[in-house]
């Protein structure tokens, strides 16, 4: 399956949110004196699974928007369960594993909920209104 443009595009943007918001989070760590390799590595860890997160949300939607419509939400399901398994698996090795310090595995999977609202804050990003079968509006409607 061939990344479309749009899902590049949007990946690029959380994955430079997600870094500026874990350099922001390095500053905290610093200014507090608590700055050390393990914030560094968690970091880095919670950098990559918010990133692999929105990714792999783009390419199931990519890939159910040509199913039929029972096929694509069986398809998002599944891809919601298994993206909601590698972040607790991701989380479970930043608690466990002491070269990771968990606060700076956790804290990077919010960035990008974060990113999105700043985003549309400054109007670089306006989500379409569509209308789904149930008449709701927008939004990304999961589980």
């Amino acid at each position: 399956m061939k990344l479309q443009p749009a899902v590049r595009q949007e990946t690029i943007h959380i994955a430079a949110g997600c870094a500026v918001g874990c350099a922001a989070m390095l500053a905290v760590f610093a200014a507090l004196g608590r700055l050390d390799h393990t914030v560094a590595l968690g970091a880095g860890l919670g950098w990559c699974l918010a990133v692999a997160n929105f990714l792999l949300l783009g390419l199931s939607v990519q890939k159910a928007a040509g199913e039929s419509e029972s096929r694509a939400k069986a398809m998002m399901q599944t891809s919601y369960t298994m993206r909601n398994l590698m972040c607790a698996l991701g989380v479970i090795v930043g608690f466990v594993a002491p070269c990771f310090h968990w606060v700076a595995v956790v804290l990077p999977l919010f960035f990008p909920r974060l990113t999105i609202a700043f985003m549309q804050l400054t109007g670089r990003y306006k989500p379409e209104k569509t209308t789904g079968a149930s008449g709701d509006e927008g939004g990304e409607h999961e589980a």
